[in-house]
């Protein structure tokens, strides 16, 4: 027997325009596991610039610094607890969200093959 599942995407925004979603919770999580900036940027397949931008524009939304920068010559970022605040809260949103989704998937459409 197949099992269904309902897939979405959600996203935060004000007067149409988009405050936040997956796309800055994914770069933040890779700037945590690398510690870079740089290399998180590489490794999700954007440029360094988008990537700056759309951090900058991540922290101006919520208001708060989520990164900041460690180490002397060797430049690098981690997360501050913000950071990690917004990251923990998204995944969980978005796993409740899911739950959601999969029991009105449940409740609704019940009767689909």
């Amino acid at each position: 027997m197949h099992k269904k599942r309902v897939r979405f995407k959600f996203w935060l925004e004000e007067d149409g325009e988009m405050l936040f979603g997956s796309g800055g919770t994914v770069l933040l999580e890779q700037i945590d596991a690398l510690g870079s900036l740089s290399g998180a940027s590489k490794e999700l397949g954007m440029s360094y610039r988008r990537a700056w931008g759309r951090l900058k524009k991540l922290e101006e939304t919520i208001g708060e610094d989520l990164v900041t920068k460690v180490g002397g010559n060797k430049k690098g970022y981690r997360l501050t607890e913000t950071g990690r605040r917004f990251v923990a809260s998204y995944r969980e949103a978005e796993k409740k969200m899911d739950e959601a989704a999969q029991d009105c998937m449940q409740n609704f459409f019940n009767w689909v093959r």
